[in-house]
């Protein structure tokens, strides 16, 4: 059975994507079998997975036609993947409004549960209609937090729409807060892993010890070239902060 995890924040442009297709390409480097479902209309990380859009079942097919998980998977050089849709930013107003809005996901994709040991699942920087749907799916959230331009106002509303949706999943846990493009052994870091605490103490969770340092080789492998990171930079310091964050994740899922 899967172990599904969301990578999940409600600001944009915190490592999210990053996050997720680093997780997903390292777990596939270790032998295991993982899916990636990208819920994110921007597509991030069905670009870099240079997935289909168009004369392709999407995410966007699940939500609004309940299509089975198992017609929409891609089978790619770097892995397998369930893509998102540009249109999926217009999916408040296309996701039918019935007792079933939040539970499309969970319900088509049960099916490939047995098919994989993690399922990944890249997440919109929005609480609406793909988001629940994710966290009332997926069995863990990691958080990932910049070391500037947060706030601890948005993320508390988020540790609230996290609550709300134990109501129809009450397995989940939020594995872990992330701290990410962290430059080591500055006042601003020493802040940051402060506030994470307190995140950590209002989510019942934890923040993990590794934090993800900021690097050029990271964005390069990943946006520019569509490389994985062990691929482009196997000794990079994200390459190795990535490997020990996900030491720490399997020791707690």
């Amino acid at each position: 059975m899967a172990i599904k995890i969301a990578i999940a924040n409600q600001k944009g442009g915190v490592g999210k994507t990053t996050t997720a297709i680093c997780l997903a390409q390292e777990l596939r480097r270790r032998e295991y079998n993982v899916l990636i479902i990208d819920s994110d209309a921007q597509c991030n990380s069905t670009s870099f997975y240079e997935a289909k859009t168009e004369d392709q079942e999407t995410l966007l097919d699940i939500f609004c036609a309940d299509e089975p998980g198992r017609n929409c998977v891609q089978h790619t050089e770097k892995g397998d993947i369930i893509a998102s849709d540009p249109q999926l930013k217009d999916a408040e107003t296309m996701v039918k409004v019935d007792e079933r809005r939040f539970s499309h996901l969970k319900r088509s994709c049960r099916e490939l549960e047995n098919e994989y040991d993690y399922i990944i699942v890249d997440t919109p920087p929005a609480i609406g209609v793909a988001l629940k749907n994710v966290l009332a799916y997926v069995d863990y959230i990691v958080i990932p937090v910049e070391e500037s331009g947060w706030s601890m106002a948005g993320l508390m509303d988020f540790a609230k729409a996290i609550d709300m949706a134990r109501d129809n999943n009450e397995k989940l846990k939020v594995a872990g807060i992330l701290i990410v493009k962290t430059k080591p052994n500055t006042k601003k870091s020493e802040r940051m892993k402060d506030l994470a605490d307190t995140l950590g103490t209002a989510l019942d969770t934890k923040t993990f010890e590794t934090k993800i340092r900021e690097s050029s080789a990271c964005a390069e492998a990943l946006t520019e070239y569509c490389i994985p990171l062990h691929e482009y930079a196997p000794h990079a310091t994200t390459t190795r902060d990535y490997d020990s964050f996900i030491d720490e994740l399997l020791e707690v899922i």
